[in-house]
């Protein structure tokens, strides 16, 4: 579903905590590291149960609250990208306050003063993270997850690396499918084609997610102009019926 906010670029309100902002073209294309950014804030449950339960001595897998803050305290490296992830997506500094272990948002650690900052903090917190992390996929185009299903969490740690080898084989066939995918470079030159005033001097300045959008657009577009063609050169209307194709766009389809 296109967000009208996330398509022209304007911050979407997260509770009364932050602000989070769309990326622009030039911000991904633009910084070699913002791939970085995108994956610490969309890691999933299941990423991490694939990843930690390959060892077969684990029994307990962090959640990716509980894994950013793992990171935050033990890589000084990845701290550093966790601070220039936050100021991409937020423009805000953050700090972690050891004593509740939550994000504080507005603060970096040399500002804190725990005294006035902690009366009335804006937190991110195991509990509202998720839902955080499903606006960060929103404002880059991907598609939200479904929140964790409390009895998969639950399961024996055996169980589920019985689930995740079962997964194996769909994992491979969507892989296949990616190395034929478009490139992002390629999606930009098609859109500069789309004689809609976009070109290389400008489509930067465009929100990432809009990317997708635009080519969802037109392919559904496309269809719709050739079912119509088709029909005026005396198709069987009972086996092509064009579809109008101002409709909303199926994430699943991006």
């Amino acid at each position: 579903m296109i967000d009208e906010r996330i398509l022209l670029g304007f911050p979407i309100d997260f509770k009364d905590i932050c602000q989070i902002y769309p990326p622009t073209v030039n911000d991904v294309v633009g910084n070699k590291d913002f791939g970085i950014y995108q994956s610490l804030f969309t890691m999933t449950q299941e990423e991490l149960d694939k990843a930690f339960l390959q060892d077969e001595r684990v029994n307990q897998v962090p959640t990716p609250f509980q894994y950013l803050l793992i990171n935050y305290y033990q890589d000084e490296k990845v701290r550093e990208k966790i601070h220039e992830a936050f100021n991409q997506f937020i423009h805000e500094p953050v700090t972690i306050v050891p004593e509740i272990e939550m994000l504080l948002i507005g603060k970096s650690e040399d500002e804190l003063d725990p005294n006035v900052d902690l009366e009335e903090p804006r937190l991110l917190t195991e509990e509202n993270y998720f839902e955080f992390q499903n606006m960060i996929r929103q404002v880059v185009g991907v598609e939200m997850e479904k929140p964790p299903d409390p009895e998969e969490e639950n399961l024996d740690p055996r169980i589920k690396r019985y689930k995740m080898k079962i997964k194996q084989s769909e994992e491979i066939l969507k892989k296949k499918k990616a190395k034929n995918a478009p490139t992002f470079g390629t999606l930009l030159t098609a859109i500069c084609c789309m004689g809609i005033g976009l070109n290389p001097l400008n489509i930067g300045e465009i929100s990432y997610a809009c990317v997708q959008w635009l080519i969802a657009m037109e392919q559904q577009k496309e269809e719709y102009d050739i079912d119509i063609r088709a029909l005026l050169a005396g198709a069987d209307s009972k086996k092509v019926k064009p579809k109008y194709w101002i409709k909303n766009i199926d994430e699943k389809e991006l």
